[in-house]
C-alpha cells in the first residue's frame, strides 16, 4: 500500500457517516479547547475557523442530512 492508497482510504472514510461524526467531534473538541484557553474572548472567530475546517473535511453537513453549523449571515 502506497501513500496514494492511504490518502484515498482516508478521504473515503471522512466522506462516510462515521468519518463525519468523528471529524465533527474532533473539530468541536478543538474549538472548545480554544474557547477555554481564550476565555471565550474569540468565540466567534474560533467558531468560524471550526466551520471553515468542517467544510473542507468530509461531507458537507447539508449532504449528511444535518443542519449546518455555519453561522455566516448569508447561510441558509
Amino acid at each position: 500500500m502506497n501513500l496514494n492508497d492511504i490518502t484515498r482510504k482516508a478521504q473515503d472514510f471522512l466522506k462516510s457517516e462515521k468519518g463525519e461524526e468523528i471529524s465533527d467531534k474532533v473539530l468541536d473538541g478543538g474549538a472548545a479547547a480554544a474557547n477555554k484557553i481564550t476565555g471565550n474572548k474569540h468565540a466567534d472567530k474560533i467558531q468560524g475557523a471550526r466551520d471553515t475546517a468542517d467544510k473542507h473535511i468530509g461531507q458537507d453537513d447539508r449532504d449528511a442530512g444535518r443542519p449546518s453549523t455555519d453561522r455566516t449571515p448569508d447561510s441558509k
